[in-house]
């Protein structure tokens, strides 16, 4: 989860040509994450610490008691 698209897109770039890395998304804030891991069968995360609707150490405790597995 990384609020720059920039930033996001250079990521993807070095992600997707990896045959074993399947990406399901991506986000640019908090709330838009959450609506989509609800809706997806995430296994990894890949997040900045500083967003623009809350921080990214909240956000990773809200997702550890909101999905634990």
């Amino acid at each position: 989860m990384e609020d720059h698209r920039i930033v996001r897109d250079g990521i993807k770039a070095l992600l997707q040509d990896a045959p074993e890395i399947f990406i399901s998304g991506e986000a640019e804030n908090g709330k838009e994450l959450l609506e989509k891991i609800a809706s997806s069968n995430t296994d990894i995360i890949l997040m900045d610490i500083s967003i623009p609707d809350i921080s990214g150490i909240e956000l990773t405790k809200q997702i550890c008691e909101n999905y634990p597995k």
